[in-house]
């Protein structure tokens, strides 16, 4: 009889925790489909706000975002009926930023942390278009403030998916970095790297034009004078990296002799650009414009 009581109240017991959990599960379930409807449903969580942060403080406009992940004033979401996934998506699709991850905030906030593109040049062959550094090409304006960059000229880019490829602008790149690595560069301005004719059909034609300049300040008096001096290097596209090098030991010279120039005139300005075409090698043929 004693082992008969035990079965039964170990059956009794077996079948009481599995009512309970049973009715606890349930009433789990309840609880979270009451909470999951008030959150579709409840004015408590809807998006009020959006929240940004990324390596530069309010990047692009909140509104730009929001217009983005389809958001507005007028007729609020459910920050819980939002998918984060596809909002992360939606602000990657934009050629202005390089990565997105979105957060939601209860009960009314949305929370990105975003970095957009850095343009290190203008794409001159069309207008407002900047490109970075690994050819991802976007807009400038209205959404980022105005930069003083150079620009790249390539000639009939190819551009997929808001991205230019091909051997021109590898190029570009590699005489941008190269330029921006040099020890001798100091003072000199960057205005435009030209590659449209580096891979030219008849190899006369071929070559990379540098448009550069010089502003030089000279104290007159109680004022001061200031000259800018442009220069148009033309260069082959195999070997820019030592005419280069000639170049820099050339402006020293020539340097010398804007100082004298300087010396006698007395109005600042623009002078006429000098072609410095740097082809053939050790030689340099410097003309004015």
């Amino acid at each position: 009889m004693k082992g008969d009581w035990t079965m039964r109240q170990a059956l009794f017991c077996l079948v009481g925790s599995c009512c309970a959990t049973l009715i606890i599960g349930l009433t789990g379930i309840h609880f979270w489909n009451k909470l999951r409807h008030e959150r579709l449903r409840s004015e408590k969580y809807q998006i009020r706000a959006i929240i940004q942060t990324g390596p530069e403080k309010e990047a692009l406009k909140t509104l730009y975002l929001a217009e983005l992940l389809g958001l507005s004033s007028d007729q609020p979401q459910q920050l819980y009926a939002l998918n984060v996934q596809q909002a992360e998506k939606a602000l990657k699709s934009s050629p202005l930023i390089a990565d997105a991850k979105v957060k939601r905030m209860p009960p009314s906030t949305l929370y990105i942390d975003y970095e957009v593109r850095k343009p290190v040049a203008w794409l001159a062959d069309f207008k407002n278009t900047a490109v970075d550094a690994k050819g991802h090409v976007f807009p400038v304006a209205p959404f980022l403030s105005p930069k003083r960059m150079p620009e790249i000229y390539l000639g009939s880019p190819s551009i997929e998916g808001w991205r230019v490829e091909g051997p021109a602008f590898s190029l570009a790149m590699e005489i941008f970095q190269f330029l921006e690595k040099a020890p001798w560069t100091e003072g000199l301005i960057i205005q435009r790297i030209d590659v449209s004719n580096a891979f030219a059909p008849s190899l006369g034609m071929r070559e990379v034009v540098v448009i550069t300049e010089e502003e030089v300040t000279l104290r007159k008096g109680a004022g001061e004078l200031v000259c800018v001096f442009p220069k148009i290097l033309r260069l082959a596209p195999k070997d820019y990296q030592q005419q280069l090098g000639h170049f820099f030991s050339l402006r020293r010279s020539m340097m010398e002799d804007y100082k004298r120039q300087l010396a006698t005139i007395q109005v600042g300005g623009r002078f006429a650009p000098r072609i410095i075409d740097l082809r053939i090698p050790q030689l340099a043929f410097v003309e004015k414009s």
